[in-house]
């Protein structure tokens, strides 16, 4: 067992951290105030590959795995998450058509989706189904060589940016199974509506979706005719690796809130020394120390199986509820260091707290995760 990591990894970690500090951190403030994604880091990220880090070269990927894909998060995250999720939603869309696509559908898709010059989405969540997929209410009916789709999917990540959506929708005609349906977003009846005010992560673009009479080809069912009324397994598998993502971008904040901590202990100063000579504030240094290693070597190991090729929906379940729970604690730790300028815009831990809440609700609350990791043991 080798835990060291390779040239190529290295080269991927340095390349993704220095993007983030050279790129992404002089738009920081303009996300924060417009709530808008900085489209001019697009093409950026383009030429870097990250839009497909993890996935083959033959359809615009870059060939590396999984591990290398976290290690992107983790450092685009570690500046600003909202980018780390942007990436992590547009690879639940291409996840969704590499892994159950036909043939003919990855060589249409994949490749936009795995450079950047689509943004993808992946919409599941109605007003009515939290994380039962039998709730779904959104229908697809087939007339003739079409498919039409109606009803609302909501808190659609990207679906403000051009691309290509994955839709779960209701299948009349199998029973009412869920069949996902791959939709390009400029398609007639594709209606993002008003962003959605958050708490936090104002650079990720979050908009409902009304679906009315949208019209798509009916070989765009994801997995051809096969796949139809295979969405729920779909959904389990690509949620698993939604996960994975929501756990790298929480290695990458907890990190941030440790780089915090250590930097301004070491400025501030009471009773004429620097807080790190403290007792106290040593201790919360050395446990969120702690913390965000297990956190990151627990994601690492839950990316190498996925990589390779094993089922993680336990794995990720159990590495999601510890690591947004760590990332928690780094950033609550971070902000008790800073005392009241910690509660302030002056300094990073504010926005760290406030984006790191949403690790522990979206792509299943931390209860779903609790009961899916119980359950790999209770059975």
């Amino acid at each position: 067992m080798d835990f060291s990591y390779s040239e190529q990894q290295e080269m991927v970690r340095n390349t993704a951290r220095d993007f983030a500090k050279n790129e992404i951190a002089p738009f920081i403030e303009q996300m924060e105030a417009e709530k808008r994604t900085a489209t001019e880091l697009i093409p950026k990220m383009k030429k870097l590959g990250f839009y497909g880090t993890q996935y083959p070269e033959e359809y615009g990927g870059i060939g590396a795995t999984y591990l290398e894909y976290v290690m992107v998060l983790e450092e685009l995250s570690r500046e600003y998450c909202s980018i780390g999720a942007h990436i992590s939603v547009n690879s639940l869309c291409a996840g969704t058509i590499n892994d159950f696509g036909t043939e003919e559908q990855k060589k249409l898709y994949l490749p936009d989706l795995l450079t950047g010059d689509a943004i993808g989405s992946f919409a599941f969540t109605e007003p009515s189904t939290g994380s039962d997929p039998r709730a779904i209410r959104t229908t697809a009916v087939r007339e003739g060589d079409e498919w039409v789709i109606n009803g609302e999917k909501i808190f659609i990540t990207n679906s403000p940016l051009p691309g290509t959506a994955v839709i779960f929708c209701k299948d009349l005609e199998m029973e009412e199974k869920v069949t996902c349906i791959i939709v390009p977003k400029d398609t007639p009846g594709f209606v993002p509506q008003k962003h959605i005010s958050k708490m936090g992560m104002h650079g990720l673009e979050v908009a409902d979706v009304v679906l009315d009479d949208l019209r798509v080809p009916y070989e765009n069912t994801v997995g051809g005719e096969s796949g139809r009324g295979n969405g729920f397994k779909i959904l389990t598998t690509e949620i698993s690796v939604g996960k994975l993502g929501i756990s790298a971008q929480c290695v990458g904040m907890a990190q941030a809130a440790l780089d915090e901590s250590i930097k301004y202990a070491k400025e501030r100063e009471q009773q004429g020394k620097p807080i790190a000579k403290f007792q106290t504030i040593q201790w919360m240094i050395g446990e969120m120390s702690a913390e965000v290693d297990a956190a990151r070597y627990l994601t690492y190991a839950t990316a190498f199986a996925r990589s390779a090729g094993k089922n993680i929906m336990f794995d990720s379940a159990r590495t999601r509820l510890f690591v947004s729970q760590a990332a928690h604690r780094a950033a609550s730790s971070a902000m008790q260091i800073h005392g009241a300028f910690g509660y302030t815009t002056e300094y990073n831990v504010e926005r760290i707290f406030r984006d790191m809440k949403l690790a522990e609700i979206y792509e299943g609350v931390n209860e779903i995760q609790r009961v899916i990791a119980a359950s790999a043991l209770l059975r």
